[in-house]
């Protein structure tokens, strides 16, 4: 006769004053959370405390849904030159420094992060060490933006030219597993020489990467900064576009309201890049280590 020994589940009860859903807008008041080998089971008001569980009461806290980041660079730092500062690391320092941007994004609350662009496709082997390590989010990784050479983040790899190139590129990408094609369909603020009120790729171009990702079940977003990157994402049929901040040379174009109608209507996410008036003598917050200001 064999004996089989079954490990017990680890049983954790959280008790706090408050619990916010993310579905409605009244929290409700003294919540318990049921954890089992650390995936939550139930949550209410009158759940019993299974026998032999660890009770942790938080006081006068507030429960919530981990917070979702749709757009992060983890490769990049906060400081006044991020692109630098990336480039001076070896592939294992930028690994290190990513994977503690990633662990202070869950200690504010963030558990799931995009990362829209990285060096060397770095973010997917943090992603899959999330696998076995609980301190890290979850990642969804794009690997290193799709750009023109010498455009927008071409220090990060991704660069291609022409609708073969892009769909070869397209291709490389899912090929090394990633989760969502990121491409540069404007320039950008981080880069020398590159203009983010003008398109990087054509119509053509940005239709190729687009009906490649999708053929091989995978969404697109664009980065778009300048109106006609955007108007040309959007009839490229783009998933999602980040920015989208009609900037020209100069300033601010008014967003198109046929334009806008028709972004509605596609259902493409957006990922904005609000601005702000500035205040003489105040300074604006410097942004965490995993934020984007492309």
């Amino acid at each position: 006769m064999t004996t089989t020994a079954t490990e017990r589940p680890r049983l954790t009860v959280l008790r706090a004053a408050r619990l916010f859903d993310g579905t409605t807008e009244k929290l409700t008041a003294n919540p318990t959370v049921l954890i089992e080998s650390g995936r939550i089971v139930a949550v209410g008001t009158e759940i019993a405390t299974p026998d032999g569980a660890t009770v942790r009461d938080l006081g006068d806290t507030t429960l919530l849904p981990g917070l979702v980041d749709t757009h992060v660079h983890l490769a990049f730092d906060s400081s006044d030159d991020p692109v630098g500062r990336l480039a001076g690391r070896d592939d294992a320092a930028a690994f290190v420094a990513m994977a503690t941007a990633a662990r202070n994004a869950v200690r504010g609350g963030v558990t799931t992060v995009r990362d829209l662009g990285d060096r060397g496709y770095l973010s997917l082997g943090l992603r899959d060490a999330g696998a076995y390590d609980r301190t890290l989010p979850t990642i969804v990784a794009a690997g290193p933006p799709i750009t023109t050479p010498g455009g927008h983040c071409h220090s990060l790899g991704g660069q291609a030219s022409g609708v073969e190139g892009v769909r070869a590129a397209v291709r490389a990408h899912a090929e090394s597993g990633v989760d969502v094609i990121k491409i540069m369909a404007s320039g950008g603020n981080l880069t020398p020489g590159s203009l983010p009120e003008l398109p990087q790729f054509g119509p053509a171009e940005l239709r190729a990467a687009v009906e490649e990702a999708h053929r091989l079940g995978l969404p697109v977003t664009a980065h778009a900064h300048g109106t006609q990157a955007i108007i040309d994402a959007v009839e490229a049929g783009v998933d999602g576009m980040e920015h989208v901040s009609f900037f020209t040379a100069d300033g601010v174009d008014p967003a198109p309201d046929d334009l806008l109608r028709i972004i509605a209507e596609r259902g493409i996410a957006i990922g904005l890049t609000l601005g702000f008036v500035p205040i003489p003598g105040a300074v604006p917050l410097r942004r965490s280590p995993s934020g984007c200001r492309g």
